[in-house]
């Protein structure tokens, strides 16, 4: 098991423990410092500021005592915002209806966009609702999808992230 999917590994198990999904884990440098970005989601209700602190926690702890990063690291844990990120089939289902933007490699090497709404995900592709025409993009074809046009939800309660 390589580098990145330990610390995927291990982040998700955490996150399994806390009651979250983790959405999209990315790591990049910053001069001589990791940096790890934690997108986490709670399918039973909104993450709050205060989810994102109990997260950055008790991961924190994990990623140090099993000492999953070498060197000095900076760990940020955000909730995937209004544009989330959909990374795997069951995010898609989860977000049936719901408009995307997908970028994808139809095979021919170019890279497109394609705006519509998610019809349903099944036998490896994602079926999408275009100006009421339905396209099929496979999803290993896909090279990183959000939901696109959502409106913030003022509902009620601080610090909603």
């Amino acid at each position: 098991m390589g580098t990145e999917e330990r610390l995927e590994a291990l982040v998700s198990c955490e996150l399994e423990h806390l009651g979250f999904e983790l959405v999209k884990l990315e790591t990049s440098l910053r001069g001589r410092k990791q940096i790890i970005r934690i997108f986490i989601d709670n399918p039973d209700e909104c993450v709050t500021l205060d989810h994102c602190i109990q997260v950055t926690r008790a991961v924190g702890f994990a990623l140090d005592g099993e000492e999953a990063v070498q060197g000095p690291y900076n760990l940020e844990v955000s909730s995937p915002g209004m544009n989330r990120p959909l990374a795997t089939p069951d995010h898609f289902r989860r977000f049936r209806g719901r408009e995307v933007k997908i970028v994808h490699e139809p095979g021919n090497g170019e890279r497109k966009k394609i705006f519509g709404t998610i019809v349903n995900m099944s036998d490896g592709a994602v079926a999408l609702s275009v100006n009421g025409e339905e396209h099929s993009i496979p999803f290993d074809s896909i090279i990183s999808a959000n939901l696109h046009g959502e409106k913030w939800d003022i509902r009620g309660g601080k610090n909603r992230v």
